[in-house]
């Protein structure tokens, strides 16, 4: 092991342990319901915790833990019965089927694409990007599904 991978390794060892530990990550994490947890830890994988928010809507609390995986961010979006809702993957253009992504380009016809995400919900797969219009200066949020189709476009950021 090289003294550049041996750092890296150290580094990634205190960053984890930081972030299991203290008031941050850890303590959060313990304070999710019971059901939450448990599929939050069957699904982070070798992913490295950053931050936990949860937000009430029409069908009770979700829970969004976000998580950095190879570089990326990796969400896990769970509801308060333990039910994984959604997984949203940071990804790039090249990475998306051409249809969603001509969908995406004629979008940001005249914007800057500042984000890109691969969401799973069961068994459906779309795609969500952040443009910035510069010459307005509005962000724009698009979802599109696989095929093309626009599922829903609106102010952003």
């Amino acid at each position: 092991m090289t003294i550049a991978k041996a750092f890296l390794a150290g580094l990634a060892a205190s960053m984890l342990t930081l972030a299991f530990n203290g008031d941050t990550f850890g303590e959060k994490f313990n304070s999710l319901p019971q059901p939450v947890r448990q599929t939050a830890e069957a699904h982070m994988n070798n992913a490295l915790p950053v931050s936990i928010s949860s937000a009430q809507g029409d069908n009770g609390w979700e829970y969004q833990i976000n998580t950095r995986l190879n570089g990326k961010y990796h969400d896990l979006v769970i509801n308060e019965a333990g039910k994984l809702v959604a997984v949203k993957d940071e990804t790039d253009l090249g990475s998306i089927p051409t249809t969603a992504k001509a969908a995406i380009e004629k979008q940001a016809a005249a914007s800057k694409i500042l984000s890109l995400e691969k969401v799973t919900q069961g068994s459906d797969v779309s795609y969500g990007a952040v443009m910035k219009d510069d010459a307005q200066g509005t962000f724009v949020k698009v979802r599109v599904a696989g095929d093309g189709t626009v599922l829903s476009k609106g102010a952003g950021q």
